[in-house]
């Protein structure tokens, strides 16, 4: 890939997204980003990478833009963007809540590819995943340059349409609190059960990365796993027992209910001219 990729605003996801470039083999010079903050250019300036205080000198070199900036900002961004933006240039938001819609709209309906990425924040070790959606079938170059950008700090999901976003926001955008609610609990409980803070965290953190490794290797589903370290009358039985008791089954769905109206409800509180 040898565009020239651009990004507005260089905060941590902007960072992650840019090492995982840097890792990937791609060039430092094809890689151009702003942001007004002393210390995001300097975290970035770090990677070797051309930072700029103001947005245009970016707009003016990259073919591929990506918003990368705060939501109650995108319409200021795009104001300035508006004027000089050239008709080959795709815009790639990771902006939560700001539809490819808003964008068109604020953009004056320019034509350009616009694509919307849902990332999570293990991206920042090169282990997310991304959502992405178009609201326009993307040629064959586009969707593999936007796709490498995201591959580079992990794996990567088309969706159908964007109308699915909010369920991958409740999944998999907030998906890696819930994983790590579960993770503090154990280890805090393993803690007052009797084990050395250090010894519950290390069983807890290798227990986790095994069991997230085993359902996606094995050819069963995480169910059938279940069931197979479930004995009859056994520990494992006692301990889920108690999660039944509790409905957990109800919890999870209703936490991501909730996940899912509001990011539902943080489109609709975006700024009036992106609604």
């Amino acid at each position: 890939m040898n565009h020239q990729i651009g990004f507005i605003g260089g905060g941590n996801m902007a960072q992650a997204i840019v090492a995982g470039l840097l890792n990937s083999g791609y060039s430092s010079s094809n890689i151009h980003v702003s942001d007004p903050n002393p210390a995001c250019r300097s975290a970035v300036s770090a990677l070797g990478v051309s930072c700029f205080e103001e947005s245009g000198p970016v707009v003016t070199q990259a073919d591929l833009i990506i918003l990368a900036v705060k939501p109650q900002i995108v319409d200021a961004v795009l104001a300035q963007l508006s004027p000089t933006l050239q008709g080959t240039q795709v815009i790639i938001s990771i902006a939560a809540g700001i539809t490819i819609g808003s964008i068109r709209q604020q953009l004056n309906n320019a034509p350009n590819a616009i694509v919307r990425v849902m990332p999570n924040t293990p991206a920042l070790i090169g282990q997310g995943i991304s959502a992405l959606a178009s609201d326009s079938p993307l040629d064959r170059i586009t969707k593999a340059a936007v796709q490498e950008i995201f591959d580079s700090c992990g794996k990567t999901l088309w969706l159908g349409g964007e109308d699915e976003m909010d369920t991958v926001t409740a999944v998999s955008g907030s998906g890696p609190a819930y994983f790590f609610l579960m993770i503090e609990n154990l280890i805090n409980t393993g803690a007052r059960l009797g084990l050395a803070p250090e010894v519950a965290r290390e069983l807890v953190v290798q227990t986790a990365k095994g069991a997230a490794e085993m359902v996606e290797f094995s050819d069963v589903g995480p169910d059938v796993l279940r069931q197979r370290v479930t004995s009859p009358g056994g520990t494992t039985e006692a301990a889920l027992g108690v999660f039944n008791d509790g409905d957990f089954s109800d919890l999870v769905d209703r936490a991501l209910v909730a996940a899912r109206d509001r990011a539902g409800e943080l489109s609709e509180d975006a700024p009036k001219n992106l609604r």
